[in-house]
């Protein structure tokens, strides 16, 4: 489903490589044939020929005008018109300009200055953290993102673009679009290249993921899988129809892994957890259910429950589900985020109403 840049761009390359290889190989046949013209009239013709089929070996590379406009279209068409139109010599030019532009010619451009100052380092954190704004706030200590992304410092604005594609989370992503309409041509560019980053980190770690899976097939892996679909539905990056695929495959995923080991008790809370967010009430409510007898799951289950039955606005079953909460003997956990969602349901007057 999803393909590296650096895969396209390898293709691309070794495609280049085999079209220089023909071109070469018919051109010497061209030059062989038309040296022995005299042992026959018919040589010219195949000199002709070899040397027009010299210029049709690059049309062998696949067009990507969008995504690679260089080697992986423009080119292979310019080697091949300077083939065609420049016998032997032009070949030769077409090959020792790109070997010596390749070797000596560096970029200094925006793009480059972008990418060794705004974007050190690489990949992307599975774990990303839970509020932006807290995070932000400790990395800048004084001026808020949105303050810099308004301001005019360029400097303090790619600064900030960084930061949040570093970040990666559904907030730094709306930012980062926000950031596509700036006045400023160069934060306009900052934002599309994070923006594209993040896209091809997601696909480089659904890939490694992907290909986990196939080689181990183990219960980890499907839930490594589903996790890193998860976080891509969860980052804003995808359209809407793209997210709802991944969530439904993020579903998938961790209910294969769960099936594997029935035993492992997180899997399956993790699968309900993940049946909620992709508005799979009935599935998740099911799966609190079979694990609530159980003491060590019944707190998280009967919280499950209660956020299943509010997101899915049946607060007849909400209200049930408290004053069973409330008649029962009050439950421990050692997570004091559940301990504080717990004691709100329990002890809210208005918590259902």
């Amino acid at each position: 489903m999803f393909y590296s840049r650096s895969k396209i761009i390898l293709s691309a390359r070794l495609w280049f490589a085999a079209a220089f290889l023909f071109a070469y190989w018919f051109e010497t046949g061209a030059f062989w044939f038309y040296v022995n013209r005299s042992e026959s009239p018919y040589f010219v013709y195949a000199a002709v020929l070899s040397h027009t089929f010299a210029a049709l070996s690059f049309f062998i590379t696949r067009p990507k005008p969008r995504a690679l406009p260089g080697i992986g279209y423009y080119y292979p068409r310019l080697a091949a018109l300077f083939t065609f139109f420049m016998p032997g010599i032009g070949l030769l030019g077409i090959s020792m300009t790109l070997f010596m532009s390749r070797v000596f010619m560096t970029s200094h451009g925006l793009a480059e200055e972008y990418k060794e100052k705004a974007f050190e380092g690489s990949g992307i954190d599975v774990d990303l953290p839970e509020d932006i704004n807290v995070f932000l706030y400790e990395e800048l200590d004084i001026h808020p993102i949105a303050d810099i992304l308004a301001g005019d410092d360029v400097g303090m604005k790619r600064g900030a673009v960084n930061l949040l594609r570093r970040i990666g989370s559904a907030e730094a992503v709306s930012l980062l679009r926000k950031s596509l309409s700036d006045e400023n041509a160069e934060v306009r560019f900052y934002a599309h290249i994070a923006l594209a980053r993040l896209e091809e980190d997601y696909a480089q770690s659904l890939d490694k993921a992907e290909i986990r899976t196939k080689k181990y097939g183990s219960a980890q892996s499907y839930a490594e899988l589903g996790s890193v679909y998860r976080k891509y539905a969860q980052s804003g990056l995808p359209e809407i129809n793209i997210q709802e695929q991944s969530m439904k495959s993020s579903c998938d995923n961790w209910k294969i892994a769960s099936e594997m080991v029935p035993e492992n008790t997180d899997y399956l809370m993790r699968l309900a957890e993940i049946y909620i967010e992709s508005q799979r009430f009935s599935e998740a409510v099911e799966i609190y259910k079979s694990t609530r007898s159980n003491p060590k799951l019944e707190l998280e289950s009967r919280l499950g429950m209660c956020r299943a039955y509010f997101e899915m606005g049946n607060f007849i079953a909400l209200f049930h589900e408290v004053e069973t909460m409330r008649a029962k003997p009050e439950l421990e956990s050692s997570d004091p985020f559940k301990k504080v969602v717990y004691d709100f349901w329990m002890n809210g007057e208005s918590a259902y109403e």
